[in-house]
């Protein structure tokens, strides 16, 4: 019953993403505007999650994975085909991982 209430209460991955799409924005980029999430900005959102340090995911297969789409940057949607190809890889359960990602708090607040 509680979990019920706070995920009531929690962001939506897309709310999620934008903020740590903002987060450490690469130097001499137009980076950090919150519509375009950069690899070190997505796994830095997987570690405060704890998905890496559960070993859900390696940062090389992050990396392989995210440069499948051949860009520097993906959008939302991009990201959710991201998220989808990752756990299809590791037969997880998608909705699991996007509750870790949703769940874990702002960027910067490690629990």
């Amino acid at each position: 019953m509680a979990k019920g209430i706070v995920a009531a209460e929690l962001p939506s991955l897309e709310v999620q993403f934008t903020a740590y799409a903002k987060y450490r924005p690469a130097q001499n980029t137009l980076q950090g505007d919150g519509k375009r999430i950069l690899l070190s900005q997505s796994d830095a959102w997987m570690q405060q999650a704890k998905l890496m340090e559960k070993k859900v995911f390696t940062l090389t297969e992050t990396g392989v994975a995210f440069f499948s789409f051949r860009k520097s940057t993906l959008d939302f949607e991009e990201f959710e085909q991201y998220l989808d190809k990752l756990c299809a890889e590791r037969g997880l359960d998608v909705d699991e991982i996007r509750f870790c990602l949703v769940s874990c708090g702002p960027p910067g607040m490690g629990s």
